[in-house]
């Protein structure tokens, strides 16, 4: 489903970007500017669930303190807002806020440096309030390989990790947001080179965190995209940085779907459905990784680091690749229906140990292979799931494994027998 609204709405976008350029004649950049932010809601409005009491407007955000954004050229929210008087914008409060837009005809560095320092002022007008932490929890483990930490557990985690902790808790809490270029930098290549001329200047200035960064940049077909696993998961390099921005020319509607329907489902506890099959997955390049470190003055800041990948690099490479679940051997089979029957596997236990020596097995490199699998954690000697509906099955001679809450592996299965049938 989400593929087809976004392959839609990318030609609906086309063919008006053509009908807006025949009326740039008027010549009055804010008219133009205009029509552009009208395009954009108009977009909004197809994309976004009728049933639910939410709508797209523009205007501006405040702060129970009462404290404001800058103007606010689109945004998704929640129930009614305060109108201002003689125009057809509104005063939010930021807990209504689900998406804010900032809307740009043409995109390249002043403007893409502008917009960021926009969308930095939505974080500093936050009023952090949580409610729910259930887009947090699933991000830690798909990022961390581990289990989301209570706060004694989180007082003795690597420094790196408990500030990759705060990190995903703010952006459960902020609106998602998104600068929107509809022309500008014409590569993948040229856009990842100006972004990083200007972040690579804040590199370990104090509290510069990736969750200043936009939710997604968009300008023309190329796309830079935060990888904090709601939805798309950016991991740990061997040194401890957290890969958590990357680069694509994956249509930057479904990009934009993605993030704001992923937000929604949370939200509102909507049916996983809405995504469709769900097999396959948008490839990102390597773009910014980043790793909080302790400064001298005692306070803390982000180091980053810049994955340079050449023009012809990024152009020879696919947007998409086919998930599957995760592969078991026989021993992997055996740990893992036993956890997705008892829940937990106590490796103290006398017949376990012996299972291990009976069959000539290290744990060390059974932990090693199912961790990296994102199919369990292992703490205080306790095998214990990374999954909420956690599923195996035998396909073609050969044992998987995957999360299943929302239906993908039944829809890989179903998939596979199709194949099979033919």
């Amino acid at each position: 489903m989400i593929m087809t609204v976004a392959d839609f709405l990318n030609s609906l976008m086309q063919k008006e970007k053509e009908l807006i350029k025949q009326y740039e004649i008027v010549g009055h950049a804010p008219t133009i500017g205009d029509m552009y932010e009208g395009l954009t809601a108009s977009l909004l409005n197809k994309a976004i669930f009728k049933e639910l009491d939410v709508r797209v407007t523009s205007g501006k955000i405040r702060n129970k303190k009462g404290e404001f954004s800058n103007e606010v050229d689109c945004m998704i929210v929640e129930g009614e807002g305060d109108p201002i008087p003689y125009t057809d914008k509104f005063i939010y409060d930021i807990s209504q806020v689900i998406a804010v837009l900032e809307i740009k005809k043409n995109l390249y560095k002043d403007e893409l440096v502008d917009s960021y320092n926009k969308m930095h002022r939505i974080y500093k007008i936050s009023d952090p309030d949580i409610t729910y932490m259930k887009g947090m929890r699933d991000a830690f483990r798909h990022i961390m390989k581990k289990e989301l930490p209570n706060y004694e557990e989180l007082e003795i985690l690597p420094f790196h990790e408990q500030m990759i902790y705060h990190t995903l808790l703010m952006e459960e809490v902020l609106p998602v947001r998104i600068i929107f270029g509809y022309y500008g930098y014409k590569t993948e290549f040229s856009l990842r080179e100006a972004f990083v001329k200007f972040i690579l200047d804040q590199s370990g200035k104090k509290l510069f965190s990736p969750v200043f960064f936009p939710d997604l940049i968009i300008c023309g077909a190329n796309s830079l995209v935060k990888l904090d696993a709601m939805p798309y998961i950016g991991i740990l390099d061997e040194g401890d940085f957290w890969n958590f921005y990357g680069s694509s020319i994956e249509n930057p509607l479904l990009l934009l779907l993605e993030i704001v329907w992923t937000r929604l489902s949370y939200k509102y506890n909507i049916d996983s459905s809405i995504f469709g099959e769900d097999l396959e997955f948008e490839t990102f390049h390597a773009y910014l990784a980043g790793k909080a470190s302790k400064l001298v003055d005692g306070t803390m800041g982000w180091k980053y680091k810049y994955h340079f990948i050449k023009q012809e690099y990024l152009e020879g490479h696919p947007i998409r690749f086919e998930w599957k679940p995760a592969e078991l051997d026989e021993q992997e089979f055996f740990i893992i229906n036993w956890l997705c029957i008892n829940g937990v596997l106590d490796i103290s236990e006398p017949g376990f140990k012996q299972w291990l020596v009976d069959r000539g097995l290290e744990l060390e490199k059974i932990v090693e292979s199912l961790t990296k699998k994102n199919l369990v954690t292992f703490r205080n000697n306790q095998f214990s799931l990374l999954t909420d509906r956690c599923q195996v099955v035998a396909v073609n001679g050969k044992w998987y494994a995957a999360e299943n809450k929302s239906g993908r592996l039944t829809n890989w299965v179903n998939k596979m027998i199709k194949a099979n049938q033919k």
